[in-house]
């Protein structure tokens, strides 16, 4: 199976989602690097949140694709802990809040 087939494809495309989730990645260049960022949309609650954690930019559109999915792939697995926001400027629990 390729890199790209599953679910790393479906993100490289900007949306992957489940039946509660959704995640969507943007990529922008902005002065010679391009920085990638995750947000989430929270269906049952209709809901956007914003991850606020770091997520390191790359100097290609494919390496800050890459370093979205390492981000990704570390949250998944417990070594990232997500800081979500509704907004740039409040924090907010998924946890019943």
């Amino acid at each position: 199976m390729s890199e790209l087939e599953g679910w790393k494809g479906k993100l490289k495309q900007g949306i992957l989602e489940n039946e509660e989730i959704l995640i969507e990645l943007t990529l922008r260049g902005e002065c010679g690097e391009w920085l990638p960022s995750l947000a989430l949309y929270d269906k049952e609650k209709d809901l956007w949140y914003y991850f606020d954690n770091e997520i390191r930019t790359g100097f290609t559109e494919d390496k800050a694709f890459r370093n979205a999915v390492e981000f990704f792939e570390k949250l998944i697995i417990g070594l990232e802990v997500p800081i979500l926001k509704v907004s740039p400027l409040k924090e907010e629990s998924l946890g019943g809040g």
